[in-house]
């Protein structure tokens, strides 16, 4: 099995999907979960759209956007060497994103604390 970023998000079989559809059908608590769930990573990044599309920040959540697709592309089509770039370059973007966008964070939870 080859080793990657998105190896283990890819590779789901249809025996998985059923078992966790029957899952849900024997768990109904579990339905429930799963649509509060959903709904708070959408209200959660519906709000993180309206507050950075007014900043500067927009233009680098899109290049980091199409860095990952690219990023899971590369996985899918097996090109080995730009994934392993792209993967070690997303393993250190979380801290060059805390850098980047602290004016934009520090605002942003200021913001949240006023509201």
């Amino acid at each position: 099995m080859k080793s990657s970023l998105f190896t283990p998000t890819l590779e789901f079989t249809g025996q998985d999907i059923i078992n966790y559809l029957n899952m849900l059908r024997e768990n109904p608590l579990k339905i429930i979960m799963l649509i509060v769930d959903v709904a708070i990573v959408l209200f959660l990044a519906i709000k993180l759209i309206q507050i950075v599309k007014e900043t500067r920040a927009w233009q680098l959540i899109k290049g980091i956007a199409f860095l990952i697709i690219v990023t899971i592309l590369s996985s899918i089509f097996e090109l080995h060497i730009l994934n392993y770039i792209l993967a070690s370059f997303m393993t250190y973007g979380v801290i060059l994103l805390i850098i980047i966008f602290q004016p934009e964070l520090r605002r942003a939870l200021e913001q949240l604390r006023y509201k």
